[in-house]
């Protein structure tokens, strides 16, 4: 076997839309403040394109401490019961915010 030098084989693992169509949740925490957030699959395919679920997390930014060196994501797919006590967070609207740069000439 080809060593491959601990990476991942491109194109092999499960997706965000992998997911979506099992209807699983992706659970992304962070591990300093320990907060857990549910979300849709779909709504995330939204922001950030079809990707696996595992690099979601390096992608976001904790609300509640503003780091995102801690964030993992993963699927599951919660039962009935746990399904009820959960709060999924849905895509409201993406809003895109334009800044002025300035550069000084000599």
């Amino acid at each position: 076997m080809p060593d491959t030098d601990g990476r991942r084989k491109r194109g092999g693992g499960r997706r965000l839309s992998n997911a979506h169509e099992i209807g699983q949740l992706v659970l992304v925490r962070c591990g300093l403040c320990n907060v857990k957030r549910w979300y849709q699959p779909d709504d995330l395919m939204t922001i950030f394109g079809d990707i696996e679920p595992g690099l979601v997390g390096s992608k976001m930014r904790c609300e509640r401490c503003g780091k995102n060196e801690f964030m993992h994501a993963e699927t599951q797919s919660p039962s009935a019961l746990e399904r009820q006590g959960i709060r999924v967070r849905r895509l409201a609207e993406i809003r895109t915010v334009r800044r002025v740069v300035w550069r000084d000439e000599q």
